[in-house]
């Protein structure tokens, strides 16, 4: 940690940036490592800040830990709408290859939040479930946007199409040391990504959200 940092409480300007240094470290811890391994002295460290000052913005790792779900929700909230917003292409094969280019182009640089999903879906605490829950809401607008893009049987589950398309998301997180040992590359490198979000964008195109 740097010694030229005046430590304490810092003025009001700072501390909305000061906060998103914090939360942004813990993301990335557990993101990497998972929920165990967060502790608000190496988010400290991290942020180049005091102990004491990650104590006095969020009271308790708790605390830490609900920030950090709010500000996943928000980002992908974000992404969701930067890549299936309103398309001014004409048929559902060339929207759902615009939708395909916005997420590799949206998801690469940002591949931590789906990756702390990932560690959240494996909380079994009523904070997570409710996060989750808004993650699965994000999730569904998507899915009733694909709807109308490619007409999809109204007798499906929309339910376990929500679902469905979740599994595509967060299965590579859940089973990153499995790919990578088989494609013997890393699972979030930008070309995987781009050759996964193509293959999946294949199959929605083909049909597999219609069951």
């Amino acid at each position: 940690m740097s010694h030229n940092r005046k430590v304490g409480r810092p003025k009001a300007n700072k501390q909305i940036d000061r906060c998103y240094d914090l939360v942004s470290a813990a993301i990335d811890i557990v993101a990497k490592r998972g929920f165990t391994s967060l502790n608000m002295r190496e988010v400290a460290i991290k942020a180049d800040v005091s102990l004491g000052l990650v104590r006095h913005y969020f009271g308790s790792k708790a605390g830490l830990i609900s920030a950090c779900d709010t500000a996943v929700e928000r980002e992908v909230a974000a992404i969701f709408a930067a890549v299936f917003g309103r398309s001014e292409t004409g048929s559902a094969e060339q929207q759902v290859e615009e939708m395909t280019q916005r997420l590799i182009a949206e998801v690469s640089p940002k591949i931590k939040y789906f990756q702390y999903l990932g560690q959240l879906a494996m909380r079994n605490d009523k904070p997570a479930r409710e996060s989750f829950a808004v993650y699965f809401e994000t999730v569904k607008v998507f899915v009733e946007r694909l709807d109308t893009v490619q007409q999809l049987p109204q007798q499906r589950d929309s339910t376990w199409a929500v679902f469905q398309f979740i599994f595509l998301q967060l299965g590579p997180v859940l089973l990153q040391p499995q790919i990578n040992s088989i494609i013997g590359r890393d699972t979030f490198e930008p070309e995987v990504i781009r050759a996964r979000v193509t293959s999946m964008s294949r199959m929605l195109t083909s049909g597999l959200l219609s069951a």
